[in-house]
């Protein structure tokens, strides 16, 4: 839902940095490196390989200039010699035949040299897509899981942080102020109105939230729903919604932002009328796939369960629901009711963050897993890799997941995130990477859109 981007930086003090301290033997890291350190013989190892290959490259620059110059003196040595007793004419000629056979030959060991370095460099990032990963003590791999990991871009105030905190409970009791509020409330009574503070705390890691013995207060005048299949694309009533914590009050507004300018997560999701209804319906790219080639994919009526990462208002799984899969979509109200619009339209919404510590399905139970748009750079690299196998682990073998537009840099492409999905051990059924041009021609970003299946055993 694109919940990171456009946010401003904001230094992190003494304070918030002995706040943002973990436990005894947890500790933090950049998102470029592995959050635990590597074992000692591993990264000695490591180094010695990169410096072996970086020599490599320069004792064979380094002999092929050395070659070149000895070309040189040596062509020029013999021109003089053999021009001692001809005329001023014929020695020009002979330098000028000697200096154009000496620049064919550099030209040609300069091509050659071009595309030797060219192999080696690519032969690099294969190795190191290659290398095997650090092997980690259980203490080292504990405190990978339990975070926190520095944010790529920093500090969000989505967050109110420049770190990320998986979702394993502990960063309840970072955040004691909003959970001590959180959880002031009349026993046995109607619950306060804080839906924008359990938001707070749900992003900031704090998920799922603590059980309260009090009753979920719901909007007045609560309307049946629209019946089922019509409701998949209707416009629910507003009193379907308490709009307390939100800055629209109701869904026109929230339709019509989609023609304001401003920046929202799924700014123009809530306008079933415009762009979602042309959402994976026919192939428009390489890069956008259409729903019934992905489900032709599969054996017919093979694919029947499945689930929407970051699903914004619920389009996925409508369009899945057309054709008889249930899908469910996971949803955080960022600004917007998208649980309770998700809901009103038939489909099953799940209060949980784009990033979960662990994914609440059974191991290998999934036909589908699907996340567009989501995924992608603003994740530090560890959380994103155990992300990826959590979503292996809830596939079945056969089950496909579909990543759609996740977007990084084009250096960030093949160092890192290519390494980072290959070394899972998706079978890849469909592939493509394009440019992403929204930002402009200049921008060096880029999509990867693709269909991976976790392999039949």
């Amino acid at each position: 839902m694109g919940i990171m981007e456009g946010y401003p930086r904001k230094p992190i003090t003494q304070h918030q940095s002995q706040m943002d301290a973990l436990p005894a033997g947890a500790s933090s890291s950049c998102s470029s490196a592995t959050h635990a350190p590597p074992a000692p013989h591993h990264a000695t190892a490591k180094k010695r390989h990169y410096s072996d290959r970086t020599k490599m490259i320069l004792l064979f620059l380094l002999t092929n200039s050395v070659s070149i110059l000895l070309s040189v003196s040596f062509s020029h040595v013999t021109g003089v010699g053999s021009g001692g007793g001809d005329s001023g004419l014929d020695f020009a000629l002979s330098v000028l035949s000697s200096s154009q056979s000496l620049a064919v030959d550099l030209h040609r060991r300069v091509e050659a040299t071009d595309v030797i370095i060219k192999r080696l460099i690519s032969n690099s990032g294969r190795m190191k897509r290659d290398e095997p990963p650090p092997q980690l003590t259980p203490e080292e791999e504990l405190t990978l899981a339990l975070g926190p990991h520095t944010l790529p871009f920093g500090y969000t105030p989505n967050l109110d942080s420049d770190k990320l905190y998986p979702a394993v409970g502990a960063a309840c009791h970072r955040h004691r102020d909003e959970l001590r509020k959180y959880m002031s409330y009349n026993m046995t009574g109607d619950c306060p109105s804080d839906e924008a503070l359990a938001e707070s705390l749900m992003l900031r890691g704090c998920e799922p939230l603590p059980r309260r013995r009090c009753r979920a207060r719901g909007p007045a005048g609560f309307p049946d729903p629209t019946p089922f299949p019509e409701s998949l694309w209707v416009i629910p009533p507003d009193k379907s919604v308490s709009w307390g914590p939100y800055s629209c009050k109701n869904y026109s507004c929230l339709v019509d932002r989609a023609r304001r300018p401003g920046s929202h997560d799924c700014k123009a999701c809530f306008d079933l009328a415009g762009k979602e209804q042309r959402r994976w319906v026919g192939n428009v790219g390489d890069l956008d796939y259409d729903i019934d080639t992905v489900l032709g994919s599969k054996p017919r009526g093979t694919i029947r369960i499945g689930l929407d990462i970051g699903g914004g208002t619920g389009t996925f799984a409508a369009r899945m629901a057309e054709r008889g899969v249930t899908v469910v979509t996971t949803a955080l109200d960022l600004g917007a009711p998208f649980g309770a619009f998700v809901a009103s339209r038939g489909l099953i919404p799940l209060h949980l963050g784009a990033v979960a510590g662990r994914l609440p399905f059974f191991d290998g139970t999934l036909d589908i897993v699907h996340s567009a748009h989501v995924l992608s750079r603003w994740i530090p690299g560890e959380v994103l890799d155990a992300e990826l196998y959590d979503i292996y682990r809830v596939l079945r073998p056969g089950g496909i997941f579909w990543l759609d537009h996740f977007f990084c840099t084009g250096k960030e492409l093949t160092e890192v995130y290519v390494p980072i999905i290959e070394k899972v051990g998706f079978r890849k059924l469909r592939w493509n990477t394009g440019r992403k041009l929204d930002k402009g021609p200049n921008a060096d970003e880029w999509y990867i859109s693709a269909l991976l299946e976790r392999p039949m055993m």
